[in-house]
């Protein structure tokens, strides 16, 4: 019932983006999630473990938030204690459910946010993968989202369902998730989300070299014959595939392409950086949440870490990133190194790396408003609070 509750929770922040029903969603997503929290404290499933470093430095953010707030702008006081309570939901919830089942949890909300958006905008998804000849490039953005969102909640959806085809034993199910995690990958091409494959592929390097093994991949009977088709293919076709992906991901526009400065994002980073080092109050203690808008400063920074910056003060914002940084390298540390092509916390790490990647160029890394921000909290509490392998035994710790 946890599980569900957290599911449902994360699900219905799919919809935060749309008109009207959006704000609703939000309110009705935290109620979820508390009603999580609450039946594991009333069924006595939350463990008595510590606090962790990462919790530690997101309660001094959500507190940070709301001081703020209610010194400076006591309208966003209400939306700071939200976030607040959020993160103290949701460690709540990490202590009653193990790090395995929060994945699968995630890979969950993940198919169920694809089979949406392919009843809702299928249609839309396929025209933008057939691109028109001249104009602007028609950008895939299901249910009101943005295409760096679409990009940032599907590519985070096909790292948790390739998980879940790697862990399940059933195949009706590895089907599923795999069909799954290639239309995840065909939303984030549609969208034209670059920064998303960018992450994509960082991600794919982790799980290559340090999960699974780059000896094992390459032995894969099933990896050989696709290599030697994607080769043909590739050979035969190399024209066409190489003009397509030129223009599905404008690599020669004057906007998009390899001299826009990453779509003008470095000129926005500048900015950013420039309103932080100028304003004493805002780089030691932020602006408070979601004051680095673009309704608010003028621009949106489009980087996730200049963002808790101006959010957060150079001091906590540091700390915060810090944390997120080293989650991939925890998340490695909890199983041997021999076992973790067999372990089921294969691709945790890689997940988490994703995250980090994406989060240069967008800004959805510390937020509660969409699937995969909330995820990620409850991944990066669930991660640091998780025991580490018994070395003695030379197994993993049972699951919680």
């Amino acid at each position: 019932m946890i599980e569900v509750l957290v599911g449902a929770a994360c699900y219905l922040t799919l919809f935060a983006v749309l008109p009207g029903i959006g704000p609703g969603m939000q309110v009705l997503a935290l109620v979820l999630l508390f009603g999580a929290a609450a039946w594991a404290v009333l069924l006595h499933r939350v463990k008595a473990i510590p606090m962790s470093v990462p919790e530690l430095v997101i309660y001094v953010v959500g507190v940070s938030y709301v001081a703020v707030a209610m010194l400076v702008e006591e309208e966003s006081v209400a939306i700071s204690s939200v976030f607040l309570c959020t993160v103290v939901f949701i460690s709540i919830v990490a202590r009653a459910i193990s790090l395995e089942r929060m994945m699968d949890v995630g890979a969950a909300v993940a198919m169920a946010c694809v089979l949406t958006v392919l009843v809702v905008d299928h249609r839309d998804a396929a025209a933008a993968l057939v691109p028109r000849a001249g104009g602007a490039l028609d950008r895939f953005m299901p249910l009101g989202s943005t295409p760096n969102l679409v990009g940032y909640i599907y590519g985070a959806g096909s790292i948790l369902m390739i998980r879940r085809a790697l862990v399940s034993k059933r195949t009706i199910e590895r089907l599923l998730m795999v069909g799954g995690s290639l239309v995840s990958c065909l939303f984030v091409l549609a969208a034209s989300a670059r920064s998303s494959l960018v992450a994509l592929l960082a991600a794919a390097l982790i799980a290559v070299f340090l999960e699974y093994g780059f000896g094992r991949v390459v032995s894969l009977k099933w990896v050989k014959v696709g290599a030697i088709v994607f080769t043909i293919v590739g050979l035969a076709f190399s024209d066409r595939i190489g003009a397509y992906f030129a223009r599905m991901l404008e690599i020669d526009s004057e906007t998009r392409g390899l001299a826009s400065g990453g779509s003008g994002r470095t000129s926005l980073w500048a900015r950013g950086i420039d309103i932080l080092f100028n304003d004493p109050v805002r780089f030691i203690f932020g602006g408070g949440f979601r004051s680095s808008g673009s309704d608010v400063i003028g621009f949106s920074t489009e980087s996730s870490y200049i963002t808790i910056m101006l959010e957060s003060g150079v001091f906590i914002g540091a700390a915060v990133i810090l944390v997120f940084a080293y989650s991939p390298i925890k998340a490695l540390k909890l199983t041997p190194p021999q076992d973790r092509h067999a372990s089921s916390l294969i691709l945790v790490a890689s997940f988490l790396t994703f995250l980090i990647v994406e989060s240069v160029f967008n800004r959805y890394l510390l937020a509660i408003g969409n699937p995969t921000s909330l995820l990620s909290l409850l991944v990066l509490f669930t991660v640091w609070i998780r025991p580490g392998p018994v070395v003695a035994a030379g197994q993993l710790p049972a699951e919680r």
